[in-house]
């Protein structure tokens, strides 16, 4: 088991995790794409302040994820 950050995770977990990141970081680069392009409805201009945010934030898990993967 690895400890990260206070937390003690199994090889198997931290690819699970790894993986669920990768796909949630994926998913909103896509949402993010769409709602650049699609200013003309406004519902998709209101909603690309909060997906630019969680963007930033998905983009943060998966670098933590990747830099950690090729720490060890």
């Amino acid at each position: 088991m690895e400890k990260i950050e206070g937390f003690q995770i199994s090889e198997k977990e931290f690819k699970e995790l790894n993986q669920r990141v990768e796909n949630i970081y994926n998913t909103v680069v896509v949402i993010d794409y769409f709602c650049q392009n699609q200013k003309e409805i406004e519902e998709l201009y209101n909603l690309s302040p909060i997906i630019t945010n969680l963007r930033k934030d998905a983009d943060y898990m998966n670098a933590f994820f990747i830099n950690y993967g090729n720490i060890n």
